[in-house]
């Protein structure tokens, strides 16, 4: 077993075909003056065929066999950087041995953004397991995949535009070195660490992951999770802390006890404050109260914020946790769609001010996340529905595999009795594609950015209206409409694309359009967001299914014709 105290000799990366192991590899293997070796290469190297050939002559089962007798051989060699095979990482005895020197380190991107990569690489290597439709076939891969693939030591994710691709290995990189130095001796000396990759099952865990490489908080989404409340807070270390508890006149009622006596059945000790539900309450007014009882409580740093609640509470009650004693912990129980897929995840904390909404706040990411699918049967069905708007984005900007779902299973989502399983399953994977782009720019420098697909036009909307008339998903399911209304004029994408957007949306009870508001004071509102740069309106805009891109040379005039076109119903 290694020392403990020092970095393990090498460094193995698993993930899918096409997702960087060997541009990642060899950037960390230069960095580290260690050899690369890439298991494919060595497959060819032993059998005088590259693993396309023998798989197409001898079929995958062959393959697989020669590949294991390969990785025995890789993982003597030290020090090292380990790049293998797709498929490699789902044997147990190849997990087994890449673990027993090795720092294994996940590489993970959309399938979507894969399938970019290697559409955009034609001299790269065959690869047959992929077969001619390569979106379809990594769907399929990611999902049998995946679930080994998270036994890996570090997740890393490698998401970044076409644009940014050095600068989204360089961050691999100084992520995979920075965990290696402080991380990996510690990891392998951990006594069960074997015995779990070298099971036969894969991993179990949280739905998501989001790691900033400064901070990491899994994500749980599934059934009675509020009544596991003290065990997760055991998981991530913070019981024996007193708990505050953050929530609205109408969630508490419905939830409260359930969050109580789950604190109760744990021995945590605690207090609540409730606020008035409602945007009007995410002010700094509201705040002020915060502070004052927290101070009357006496409140110290080492203990624990949680906020059960939607958005509202979600995004107050994490500034609050942000600013108090310059920062304390804060768990999130988001209770609605929208919050579970948007303010719960990310570490966002805002308050609006009257000329504009979230124009005060912070970065200050989660603890952890615990979605309870539970709480959304007590949803007023409006406050439900609104929320597949944040999905529906999510599918949009960067997974087709998901839109297709939504598509497919609208009616079982959206009715009065819906698929619960299904709803855990979406929620599942919006959750993990918001963890992927929050884990690769966690404070919105670049890639982040996508995530406001719709929300330049829906904030305004909202604020024209005081936000009272539409809701946050609703004004976005316009927004959504307008950008891609303006993508469709700007040759992006075409008007199927528009079409097929507008008649998903239409398909959850979505508007279209706010007939109606205030075109001048949408627009005025617009100026004010916090994506104006330099004076000018950045919006996010569709290059196509799953390809979303920040343009900042949109037209005042377009704008303007799109914004009057939405109002006009």
């Amino acid at each position: 077993m290694s020392d403990t105290t020092s970095p393990v000799q090498q460094i193995v990366l698993v993930g899918l075909s096409g997702v960087g192991k060997s541009s990642v590899g060899g950037a960390l293997a230069k960095r580290l003056g260690w050899p690369l070796i890439d298991t494919d290469d060595l497959v060819t190297a032993r059998e005088g065929k590259t693993p396309a050939d023998l798989i197409v002559e001898k079929g995958e089962p062959a393959f697989r066999e020669i590949e294991q007798l390969v990785i025995a051989e890789a993982v003597k060699q030290a020090p090292a950087v380990l790049a293998t095979g797709g498929g490699a990482f789902q044997r147990a005895a190849n997990r087994r041995a890449l673990g027993e020197r090795g720092f294994i380190c996940y590489l993970d991107a959309t399938t979507t953004e894969i399938a970019r990569r290697l559409r955009a690489n034609p001299d790269g290597a065959i690869r047959p397991l992929l077969g001619d439709d390569i979106d379809a076939r990594l769907e399929t891969l990611n999902q049998e995949r995946r679930p080994f693939y998270l036994h890996a030591d570090l997740w890393v994710p490698v998401q970044g535009s076409p644009e940014a691709a050095a600068q989204t290995t360089e961050a691999a990189v100084a992520r995979i070195i920075r965990a290696w130095v402080t991380e990996s001796g510690a990891i392998a000396g951990n006594t069960r660490r074997l015995d779990r990759l070298g099971a036969a099952q894969p991993a179990r865990g949280p739905a998501a992951i989001v790691d900033t490489g400064d901070q990491k908080y899994p994500i749980w989404v599934g059934t009675g999770e509020l009544g596991r409340l003290g065990d997760r807070l055991r998981q991530i270390g913070l019981d024996g802390r007193r708990v505050f508890l953050i929530s609205d006149d109408r969630v508490v009622e419905q939830h409260g006890q359930t969050v109580a006596q789950a604190l109760d059945a744990a021995g945590i000790p605690g207090a609540s404050y409730v606020i008035p539900a409602g945007e009007q309450s995410k002010t700094q007014r509201v705040a002020a109260e915060l502070y004052a009882w927290l101070a009357a409580e006496k409140a110290e740093r080492r203990d624990v914020i949680v906020a059960l609640g939607g958005g509202v509470v979600c995004d107050l009650a994490a500034y609050v946790a942000a600013t108090y004693l310059r920062g304390m912990a804060i768990v999130q129980l988001p209770t609605s769609v929208l919050a579970m897929n948007d303010a719960a995840i990310g570490g966002k904390a805002a308050v609006d001010l009257p000329q504009g909404k979230n124009l005060v706040g912070a970065f200050h990411q989660p603890a952890a996340v615990i979605s309870d699918i539970d709480v959304l049967r007590t949803l007023p069905r409006r406050s439900y529905i609104e929320g597949f708007a944040e999905v529906i984005k999510h599918a949009l900007i960067l997974d087709p595999a998901l839109l297709k779902v939504l598509e497919e299973n609208a009616a079982g989502l959206s009715s009065t009795s819906p698929d619960w399983d299904l709803v855990t399953e979406v929620v599942a994977r919006s959750s993990r594609l918001k963890a992927l782009i929050v884990s690769s720019d966690p404070k919105e420098q670049g890639i982040r950015a996508i995530l406001n697909y719709g929300h330049t036009i829906g904030h305004g909307i909202e604020q024209a209206t005081g936000y009272r008339d539409y809701m946050h998903g609703e004004a976005v399911s316009v927004g959504m409409m307008g950008a891609a209304k303006i993508s469709q004029a700007m040759g992006l994408i075409d008007q199927a694309l528009v079409d097929r957007q507008g008649d998903l949306l239409r398909s959850f009870g979505l508007p279209l359009v706010a007939p109606d508001v205030n075109t001048t004071v949408i627009m005025d509102a617009m100026t004010r967001d916090k994506k104006v740069e330099q004076g000018r309106l950045r919006f996010v805009l569709l290059e196509g299914l799953g390809r979303a891109v920040v343009r900042g040379d949109v037209s005042g005039e377009l704008v303007a014709r799109t914004v009057a076109s939405l109002v006009r119903g």
